[in-house]
């Protein structure tokens, strides 16, 4: 079959992207190794709208269209699928990703030129519509008013193939990208060794999607992918992109191990997502992880307050995060972190508080973030009981987009303290490293225009 695969827009559409979908690529790998014909675009780094899908289209003939979609995606969704049908009503279009998996059957009625939503992981659905199986047949899929029932998570994913770059040009096409925030050593790879989290956290949608067991990959597996992407495509860096790289220390310990055993470490630099709690964070694996040419290891704080941290069920505490934000720059790894602003609950006090321990932390690079509710989280529900739900159109979601406000703040004092709160740490004596390393002139001129801001005295909060 001719298989054309999307990753669209954003609603707020942007200039550049990080890197391609990997869901999309690791699908577009799968069908292309069992003989279908694959054409995969990135409308942000290929540059085309929706008419411009349709118009790659209509040169491709494409029997299935597949659209990855999260909740920043929704318009140029809602505008490739009608592209799409204006096309040919016969092209199958089918969508997956976390935001019409958590709508479920209600994404068909938001987005009436989809036809199927495969819901999770998707990869074993789309491959059995392309092998023609009759829908009935095919848990885990949606499909008029129809709602099989849900397809188990895959426990061994070991066989899905390595990413094949040339589906997005390669190394020449990888250069589109401009790899995560803050900027490494380029060219740049995710791999993801893991799936689902055990965590609760009531603003994320992660366990809607992959579940809340993680499941491994065998250690093996990962460091030959490893050694393949810098074989084949000369990556100098590989972002793990699991939710928490150490919910397993041992697993994760055996990665590591391998990867210094190998000789990986040696020209491939490494960014790891790492839980704080203290039977997780240990001064050994973080050595380890030195060891194993780790340059950045990125910690989700989310707030500065203790109640509040208990209220969003981050099951961590500030202890934790202070000990392993200090024991991982003694060791001389940088950090990253996040903070939310607008969890219900908070005031311009708690909203303080995450600022004075973003200082306290010293990061290389912190994010304060507007709380977006997400479908099918704990949060939202929380948010619509209580009325701090104002916007219900997904279409305007993005970002920088404040659609909530908290029982002490409205929406305009949230977006303020979250503009505070980013220009507080880009004054800080530990920020002016990353301030005066940007890899490109977007993030200079970004930089250049909040300090400008500050100068001005425009980001008075009171």
């Amino acid at each position: 079959m001719r298989i054309l695969l999307v990753c669209p827009q954003e609603n707020i559409p942007r200039s550049s992207e990080s890197y391609p979908s990997g869901a999309l690529l690791l699908l577009g790998s799968m069908l292309h190794e069992r003989g279908h014909e694959v054409l995969l675009l990135q409308m942000i780094s290929d540059g085309v709208d929706a008419a411009g899908v349709g118009e790659h289209a209509r040169k491709f003939k494409p029997d299935i269209v597949g659209i990855t979609m999260n909740t920043y995606q929704t318009r140029s969704s809602r505008e490739v699928s009608r592209a799409i049908k204006q096309i040919s009503k016969q092209i199958l279009v089918v969508a997956g990703g976390p935001h019409p998996s958590a709508l479920k059957i209600e994404a068909l009625r938001q987005f009436p030129d989809i036809d199927v939503v495969v819901e999770g992981e998707g990869e074993e659905m789309f491959m059995e519509i392309a092998e023609g199986r009759s829908f009935a047949q095919i848990p885990g899929i949606i499909y008029g008013d129809t709602m099989n029932a849900p397809r188990q998570f895959i426990q061994d994913f070991d066989y899905i193939p390595y990413p094949n770059l040339d589906l997005i040009g390669g190394r020449k096409g990888m250069k589109r990208f401009q790899g995560p925030y803050p900027g490494g050593p380029m060219p740049s790879m995710f791999i993801m060794a893991s799936r689902g989290c055990f965590g609760q956290c009531k603003f994320c949608n992660t366990p809607v999607f992959w579940g809340s067991r993680v499941r491994t990959r065998k250690p093996e597996a990962v460091v030959n992918e490893i050694a393949w992407l810098y074989r084949m495509y000369g990556m100098r860096e590989i972002y793990f992109q699991d939710d928490t790289f150490n919910a397993n220390k041992r697993w994760a310990e055996t990665v590591l191990n391998l990867i210094i055993e190998k000789g990986l470490n040696k020209d491939i630099f490494y960014r790891i997502c790492f839980r704080v709690n203290k039977a997780l964070i240990t001064h050994d694996l973080l050595q380890l992880a030195k060891r194993a040419n780790v340059w950045m290891i990125f910690y989700g704080t989310e707030n500065g307050n203790q109640e509040m941290l208990k209220d969003m069920g981050k099951n961590i505490t500030i202890e934790e995060i202070e000990r392993s934000f200090r024991m991982t720059h003694e060791i001389g790894i940088k950090t990253t972190t996040s903070f939310l602003i607008g969890n219900i609950g908070e005031t311009r006090k708690t909203a303080y508080d995450s600022i004075a321990l973003a200082k306290r932390l010293k990061p290389y690079c912190v994010g304060f973030s507007l709380v977006i509710p997400f479908p099918g989280t704990v949060l939202r529900d929380e948010m619509i009981a209580k009325g701090h739900l104002l916007q219900g159109d997904y279409d305007r979601y993005g970002a920088d987009q404040c659609v909530i406000r908290t029982d002490a703040l409205t929406p305009d004092e949230l977006v303020k303290l979250r503009t505070y709160a980013t220009c507080s740490m880009l004054l800080q004596p530990s920020n002016m490293e990353f301030i005066f390393s940007a890899r490109n002139i977007f993030g200079v001129r970004t930089k250049l225009r909040v300090l400008k801001e500050i100068l001005k005295h425009k980001l008075k909060v009171g």
